[in-house]
């Protein structure tokens, strides 16, 4: 599983990471993913106006397993929204802390930078980690890194490796029974220790993008 992820970022990283001589055609910013959720959200929404309780319930029953085939075939922003459900909760829907940051981590590993961005003060010491290696100088110049790309390049790389570490996948996430969970430092343990886990394969990572890139 490991050198199937390592392939996948590989093959991906790159060609995701902008400067003008790359090929832009499928790639999408921060905003635009942000932009989707938020119309999405906007959709659903739409259907529960002048509707009563049972019904708005079970409008979002079925939006959910809507979500969560989507999320399963790869939509991202699928994946983006039953996090962000899980995590706030709504008619049909209790909050459950994990499962929001395991889809979260799946949208992540997927390119969603609407999704990293949100990661961002979970992963901001592993960000230092990398931004102060040995190898920054060099992976910057590969990766065209800067102010402005630096989340969305590592926080895919970090998001994929948490989840092959956390065998998260979309299928097992969406059969999930549903039950709640709301925050709390023992459920947000296992994502941290995991982090810390997928850290030196991240450095290993880079360290080997660098060398085949020189």
């Amino acid at each position: 599983m490991a050198d199937d992820i390592e392939e996948k970022i590989d093959d991906t990283l790159l060609k995701n990471n902008i400067n003008e001589n790359d090929d832009v055609e499928n790639y999408k910013t921060e905003e635009e993913y942000r932009n989707e959720f938020l119309e999405r959200r906007a959709e659903i929404s739409k259907k529960t106006y002048n509707k009563g309780s049972i019904e708005i319930e079970d409008i979002y029953a079925q939006e959910y397993i809507n979500q969560c085939e989507l999320a399963v075939s790869g939509d991202v922003v699928a994946q983006d929204l039953l996090s962000y459900w899980f995590k706030h909760g709504n008619p049909a829907i209790e909050e459950n802390i994990d499962l929001s940051m395991q889809w979260l981590f799946l949208a992540g590993s997927n390119g969603n930078s609407h999704s990293i961005t949100k990661l961002a003060l979970f992963l901001n010491y592993a960000y230092d980690e990398i931004i102060d290696s040995d190898y920054f100088n060099d992976l910057s110049n590969v990766l065209y890194i800067s102010q402005n790309n630096y989340q969305s390049v590592f926080g895919k790389v970090i998001c994929f490796y948490i989840v092959d570490d956390l065998n998260i996948d979309a299928l097992n996430l969406a059969k999930t029974k549903l039950f709640k969970l709301e925050y709390n430092q023992l459920s947000m343990q296992r994502f941290t220790q995991a982090l810390n886990r997928v850290m030196p394969h991240v450095h290993e990572f880079f360290r080997e993008l660098v060398k085949t890139n020189k």
